[in-house]
């Protein structure tokens, strides 16, 4: 609960100061090739990833076609292919709302008075339900 209030408090602090307008993103030294591979090993070494592909996909190969290997294949590439679209479309919205908010001090100052308000709420609620 303390955390929950104390994120909160820093929010709305956050908000009444406002913040100066950045000049270039916090991490624009980040190649692209290294955000890909940071991405790649963090989505490979979650076990949820992995435990959720192991499941599904078994159930769409059907052995009396035959090619059990090939239908591995083509469902993996299938998935793989709808993952790109998904997250790929996730961040691109995401970098250009993080451009947009990196350019617009109200838009950043009601996003930190709205998220604090919302962690102040649940500290008070994480309080009551004690």
């Amino acid at each position: 609960m303390n955390l929950h209030l104390h994120l909160g408090v820093q929010a709305l602090r956050s908000a009444r100061r406002g913040s100066p307008l950045d000049d270039a993103p916090a991490d624009a030294g980040v190649s692209g090739r290294y955000a890909y591979l940071r991405g790649l090993v963090t989505n490979l070494a979650n076990p949820k990833s992995v435990t959720f592909v192991v499941a599904l996909l078994p159930q769409f190969v059907d052995r009396s076609i035959g090619h059990v290997p090939a239908q591995f294949t083509v469902l993996g590439v299938i998935f793989i292919a709808f993952e790109l679209l998904v997250d790929g479309g996730v961040a691109l919205a995401a970098g250009r709302i993080g451009a947009w908010l990196s350019r617009r001090r109200r838009a950043r100052q009601a996003l930190d008075a709205g998220s604090g308000t919302v962690m102040i709420a649940l500290a008070g609620r994480l309080a009551f339900e004690r």
